[in-house]
């Protein structure tokens, strides 16, 4: 397994990925956009490295078969750094293997290379979140909170529980 840096001729291939992502992700309601991915990876590419990261990893037979896009940013409250992942997918095909192992140790090593106190990676689109867990956690990640969302349009807002008179009013 080989990791590198996201270079311009690689973004169909994540978009490709993207698109496998998003259909197992709770966001498949959301319509994908392609071009807007595609501006995004190029823009990742394009801006200084200090601040993104977007890594690819290769298998034996050289095929993209997975990514991790990240940033660094200040705390909101100091200076100190923290390098946080914005999506980290493997292709299913290719999971249980190193790539995310392998990915994960990358992204760590920018973000120390960038004098990073932290690195957090989130556990959002809905998959494997378990056993997500348990991989992060094997690679000295720690759970320090959860991840709360709440649908506030689409057919998936219609699902919400109201809870008690007056919370959360279906039709404000």
């Amino acid at each position: 397994m080989v990791i590198s840096p996201l270079v311009a001729s690689d973004t169909e291939e994540v978009v490709r990925l993207a698109r496998i992502n998003w259909a197992e992700s709770r966001f498949q309601w959301l319509p994908f956009d392609d071009a807007k991915i595609r501006a995004n990876l190029i823009r990742m590419i394009e801006a200084p490295a200090t601040s993104n990261c977007a890594i690819v990893a290769r298998n034996h037979a050289g095929k993209l078969v997975g990514y991790l896009a990240g940033s660094i940013e200040e705390y909101f409250f100091c200076r100190a750094r923290i390098a946080s992942s914005v999506f980290l997918f493997v292709d299913p095909a290719e999971r249980g293997g190193q790539a995310a192992v392998k990915l994960v140790l990358a992204f760590r090593q920018w973000a120390v290379n960038r004098e990073a106190v932290e690195m957090y990676i989130g556990v959002a689109g809905g998959v494997l979140m378990e056993q997500t867990g348990r991989f992060l956690q094997r690679l000295g990640l720690r759970l320090t909170g959860g991840n709360y969302s709440l649908w506030l349009s689409g057919p998936e807002a219609a699902k919400v529980h109201t809870g008690p008179a007056g919370f959360l009013p279906r039709n404000p």
